[in-house]
């Protein structure tokens, strides 16, 4: 049988030596020949200005001005609230209000609320899930004039908190898409004018 086992190349320290050194050679080479007049605009051989590096630096040896920047936002964390963020003008009340609509029929739960007047609302509609869009309307609004904040299908009952954009009636649209009548009740507290029951239309 033959060995064809093979011997790993192992080199001599003086060979390893004169790799070392011809790498440091090349790269004293690079540095004087392309970064030094790319980056800095130092060209000692002269061949930076001949191969148009010394350009990236601003030519004619002159160091780059520095291109404007434009200002980082530097992110801020939310301040401590003033008086005047706190304080409100309208009075504290809380309400509820009782709706009990037919099969396929919707009917509507309205605030008046200055802008920047704030509620925190529940609604629960027991008999069945409705369909509800939350939504307000400024003062004088012509018809179909609204702005839609959350809208929803299929709920039996939804909470959370709601500050005015504008001035206006900010509320809920509920229709009941069953084949049974069903009750909602909408509970709410904290500034605004009023909760109420527009006429249906």
């Amino acid at each position: 049988m033959t060995d064809i086992s093979v011997t790993p190349y192992q080199a001599s320290p003086r060979a390893l030596i004169r790799a070392g050194l011809g790498a440091v050679a090349a790269s004293a080479l690079v540095l004087t020949l392309f970064v030094l007049p790319a980056e800095y605009g130092i060209d000692p051989t002269g061949a930076g200005n001949a191969l148009g590096l010394t350009r990236l630096a601003g030519g004619g040896g002159e160091a780059a001005e520095p291109a404007p920047t434009a200002p980082v936002a530097t992110p801020v964390a939310p301040g401590t609230p003033t008086p005047a963020d706190i304080a409100k003008s309208t009075a504290m009340r809380s309400d509820r209000q009782e709706l009990i609509l037919p099969p396929h029929s919707g009917a509507e739960v309205k605030a008046h609320m200055a802008q920047g007047d704030h509620f925190i609302f529940r609604w629960q509609a027991t008999g069945g899930q409705v369909r509800f869009d939350m939504h307000g309307e400024p003062p004088n609004a012509k018809e179909g004039e609204f702005s839609s904040y959350w809208k929803a299908k299929d709920l039996d009952s939804a909470q959370g908190a709601f500050t005015a954009p504008f001035t206006g009636t900010h509320g809920w649209y509920f229709r009941n898409r069953g084949d049974t009548p069903v009750t909602v009740v909408v509970e709410t507290a904290g500034f605004y004018q009023d909760l109420y029951l527009p006429p249906a239309e």
